[in-house]
């Protein structure tokens, strides 16, 4: 017989599943023990992305799809849709300026150039700066917005409504900025509460992916080019 998971309990083994995937993510998958197996910290960034993604995305969606009475509303429930398109969109284009702005800030800053980006390997050329910068996108972005954004807001909004659904998304995202930069963490708990505003208001969290990887691609292309620029000096 086929196992058919009610709806109205994924909310919890969504929230519990991808606890366990943030604190793997933190110990046994963190970026600093994968570069002590692998042969270089670019190798072991990318896999740290991936990973993320696999358990923190595919995983979970993979697990909707195949054991959910009805996938359909599941997805629904975590904000895998379309939503309001026009503003979502206005807000990607108008979040372009801010990211940018925000990257020379970043890269100004001793601290965020030291830690960013995460593989430092990455700025070495444009190839391998390109290639990271993909999959900074792809997977890192994606997979995070479907875990802050998708499992730890909106079945909590649906169930507590608006602000303890902020306050758990923004409280989850921001601890988990923990070994960041001490600005970095401040913005993110500032971010947290922006970001689900965001979502609420488009009714998804597909635009919240543009717009989070704006901001941190623009730092890393920052200081990508005053690290080029250094070089080309020596």
């Amino acid at each position: 017989m086929a196992i058919s998971v009610e709806t109205s309990a994924w909310p919890g083994i969504l929230l519990g599943y991808e606890t366990v995937v943030l604190t793997l993510l933190k110990t046994a998958f963190g970026r600093e023990r994968l570069r002590k197996t692998c042969r270089d910290d670019l190798t072991a960034v990318r896999r740290h992305f991936l990973i993320q993604f696999i358990l923190g995305l595919a995983v979970p969606l993979a697990a909707v799809m195949v054991l959910a009475a009805s996938p359909a509303e599941v997805v629904a429930g975590l904000g895998l849709g379309f939503g309001k398109a026009t503003l979502g969109l206005i807000l990607v284009a108008a979040a372009v300026p801010v990211a940018y702005l925000a990257g020379i800030i970043g890269a100004a800053d001793p601290e965020m150039r030291a830690f960013y980006p995460f593989s430092k390997k990455a700025l070495s050329d444009r190839k391998a700066f390109f290639g990271y910068e993909v999959g900074y996108f792809l997977f890192y972005y994606t997979s995070w917005e479907f875990i802050f954004r998708g499992v730890f807001f909106f079945p909590v909004a649906v169930s507590l409504g608006l602000v303890p659904a902020l306050a758990v998304s923004t409280a989850a995202s921001t601890l988990f900025h923990i070994g960041h930069p001490d600005t970095e963490i401040y913005a993110a708990l500032g971010a947290g509460f922006i970001f689900g505003l965001i979502a609420w208001w488009t009714g998804t969290f597909l635009y919240l992916i543009p717009i989070h990887a704006f901001i941190g691609i623009a730092t890393d292309t920052r200081i990508f080019r005053l690290v080029s620029r250094e070089r080309s000096r020596i």
